[in-house]
């Protein structure tokens, strides 16, 4: 299954690269651009957490086989426009909220599927390994579709996208049939109040979540600034810039390759601590970096801290929640990851207009710094009210 996801997401960053520059070329007005990111989103608000629901009551299985059939027939759809000649900005926009549609009833049945597959004593470094073919193909997968879609077009690109679907398809093609998995209350409405149930009750989770929204509203000042910075203030070539955007992959890279090491030698406490400190210093070294080569250390260390943080929180899901409530939990957490990061950027935004990027950098990574070391560490033993060790 790893090898069928790395090849999947090597697809999706390929195709990606493409719809961003095919979507460029169709118009320069950098409002109708904008919309590109916000459909690629927008779903995940939409429907993560109703599919998360889903996937515990009728199969992990289920969901992952359709959903990906799903994904394979909008990337073949983008192809045949293409071919045809009829894909404009607003077909590309409305495929792509459909691309990401199925990513997002996907992606809280994956996660929770490479965790039942695991015996408890791997799971971590599983989701290291989970994290490793996702951050490969984010590094490769953009130079790669950025290449193909210069020398020959976007059609190529899309068809390599479909046919990095079909791993899937093949492999959850036996879980077609609905099973149905949860044993909590019965109906939609039972579903739901175990949902709320999981945030209202179980303390360690609820605490990830404030983690996480915090820890990801700030990181993605970084992720948001750094271009427009390297390119208006530092007035750096796109090359130079596209090379420390791969530094943010290559440390990403690093870091799933260490963790699985790292993690016999600290607590997650003292991990995570750290991992926010690292990223709290990437911030403040961001607009004093004097040459290129600091910005790469920076950026390399900065996605090692950040993709960390994610394995971390990963590992931490499959671990401390109940199966049959696993997805749904993990589609919460999407959920929030990605409204956190959209505020994070809109704030960013406005505070860089406001005070420069440097300011805007440094009071992010003030408050990380902080974040780092506010969290309480628990008593040994002791048990929240869903029943969950902390």
């Amino acid at each position: 299954m790893w090898t069928v996801a790395a090849l999947s997401h090597f697809g999706t960053w390929m195709h990606n690269t493409a719809a961003t520059a095919q979507l460029a070329n169709f118009s320069a007005v950098p409002a109708v651009n904008a919309l590109l990111p916000a459909a690629a989103t927008l779903p995940v608000f939409l429907l993560a957490l109703p599919a998360g629901v889903l996937a515990d009551r009728i199969g992990r299985g289920t969901v992952l086989f359709w959903a990906n059939a799903a994904s394979a027939l909008t990337a073949a759809l983008f192809a045949a426009l293409d071919l045809a000649g009829a894909l404009g900005p607003g077909a590309l926009l409305a495929l792509t909220f459909g691309l990401n549609a199925s990513w997002a009833a996907a992606y809280p049945a994956w996660n929770a599927e490479v965790s039942s597959t695991l015996p408890a004593e791997l799971i971590k470094d599983g989701a290291a390994l989970n994290s490793l073919s996702f951050n490969i193909a984010r590094t490769l997968g953009p130079a790669a579709g950025g290449w193909l879609f210069g020398a020959v077009g976007a059609l190529p690109v899309y068809a390599v996208n479909a046919l990095s679907f079909a791993g899937f398809v093949l492999c959850f093609r036996r879980s077609r049939r609905i099973e149905r998995l949860d044993d909590g209350p019965a109906g939609r409405r039972g579903a739901w109040q175990e949902t709320t149930a999981l945030v209202r009750e179980s303390v360690p989770y609820r605490a990830l979540l404030t983690r996480a929204w915090l820890f990801f509203l700030l990181t993605q000042v970084m992720f948001a600034l750094t271009p427009v910075y390297l390119l208006t203030v530092r007035r750096l070539p796109e090359g130079v810039v596209g090379l420390v955007l791969a530094a943010f992959g290559f440390g990403a890279i690093c870091s799933a390759v260490a963790y699985p090491v790292v993690r016999h030698v600290v607590t997650d406490r003292v991990l995570r601590a750290s991992c926010a400190s690292a990223a709290a210093l990437g911030l403040a070294v961001l607009p004093l970096a004097g040459n290129v080569g600091l910005l790469l250390v920076v950026a390399t260390v900065f996605g090692a801290a950040f993709a960390c943080t994610i394995t971390m929180n990963n590992a931490f899901l499959q671990l401390s929640v109940a199966l049959r409530l696993r997805s749904r939990a993990v589609a919460l957490y999407t959920v929030v990851l990605y409204g956190a990061q959209t505020l994070g950027a809109l704030a960013a935004g406005a505070l860089a207009s406001q005070w420069g990027v440097g300011p805007a950098a440094w009071v992010a990574a003030a408050l990380l710094v902080v974040s780092a070391f506010a969290e309480r560490p628990a008593g040994p033993g002791t048990r929240d009210r869903s029943g969950a060790q902390r």
